[in-house]
């Protein structure tokens, strides 16, 4: 007996990985809505090692925006051919709009679900609220920190098949936390001191806990930095994809960066966070979001910030507990 074909939907969403991390919320609000349908998430290939693993989706596409006509064209035919139910537009930007000119004629539902500038809301509650009124469910607004936050804990299924994902792969035995400084591409006025790194590296090796350095290839410098200063911390820059990076985040004791979009991910996946922002307004506008606490400090000079003062907010948010396990 043949499968009922099921109905289509289609996500559009691409962007930086803050946008894409905080995208998961809402997505997870679509498939828990459309559960039987086939979920298509039409992206960039930025991200696509990450969210081909998410189980929300059934299917990734990576060209939403090609370069070229005749590919745009291939893309085209290929979206109207599945004939989708609905599509959720996520994106909001010209090219999306594009996309959503060739259904003018169609029965496809479409919804363009968007936080907008000048927002007076965090975009996860905006996007989520607006989502809800568009899907017909309560609540349609919701107060600052109410909307569900984007979730990565899926990762410990792919934990479960990779060892790659396991903190000993990296050298981590025992409790450890991962520090990610901002890298080389962001203003000296919204990076921490390198010797402030140190420090707290140091701070953390004497209770007991491995610090261990992570981001992209421009953070190296930090990072052998921090290793060469303080013996015993763990320098993983540039060594571990988005991915890994989640898996080791459901089993640190805590993570402390500066506003970097590694951040987001690191806290949807389950860990307890510092945030530390510079002279943004208010931050927790466009703080990250998890399942665990996430302590913002805020100061006009970054360098005001002493380690001391990262320990006793770690200290607050649960750090120093004993390490959490992944399911």
């Amino acid at each position: 007996m043949t499968e009922p074909q099921r109905d289509i939907t289609y996500i559009l969403h691409w962007g930086d990985l803050t946008s894409t991390v905080r995208m998961l919320a809402a997505a997870k609000i679509i498939r828990d809505t459309y559960r039987r349908d086939r979920i298509v998430l039409l992206t960039t290939p930025d991200f696509e090692s990450l969210l081909k693993h998410c189980p929300w989706f059934n299917a990734i596409e990576t060209d939403a925006c090609p370069d070229t006509r005749p590919m745009a064209g291939l893309r085209d035919k290929r979206i109207k051919l599945s004939k989708p139910v609905r599509i959720f537009d996520l994106a909001g930007t010209a090219d999306s709009r594009k996309i959503k000119g060739l259904f003018r004629f169609s029965k496809c539902k479409w919804h363009e679900v968007v936080a907008r500038d000048g927002d007076t809301q965090h975009p996860v509650d905006a996007v989520s609220g607006a989502l809800n009124a568009a899907l017909g469910l309560s609540p349609q607004s919701y107060p600052l920190g109410g909307a569900p936050a984007p979730d990565a804990s899926w990762v410990d299924f792919l934990a479960k098949q990779s060892r790659m994902l396991d903190p000993e792969y990296f050298g981590l035995n025992g409790p450890f936390a991962l520090l990610a400084p901002a890298g080389e591409s962001v203003k000296p006025a919204l990076r921490w001191p390198m010797e402030k790194w140190a420090a707290l590296a140091h701070e953390l090796l004497q209770a007991g806990i491995t610090p261990a350095l992570i981001g992209g290839p421009d953070t190296r410098d930090v990072g052998r930095h921090v290793s060469q200063v303080a013996p015993g911390a763990r320098d993983i820059t540039g060594k571990a994809k988005l991915p890994q990076l989640a898996g080791l985040a459901r089993r640190t004791c805590f993570v402390f960066s500066e506003d970097t979009p590694l951040l987001h991910l690191l806290a949807a996946s389950g860990a307890p966070a510092l945030a530390l922002y510079g002279d943004v307004g208010d931050p927790a506008l466009i703080a990250p979001r998890g399942s665990s606490p996430v302590i913002l400090m805020h100061a006009t000079t970054l360098a005001q910030v002493t380690p001391e003062e990262a320990i006793a907010a770690m200290r607050f948010a649960g750090g120093f507990a004993d390490a959490p396990a992944a399911a």
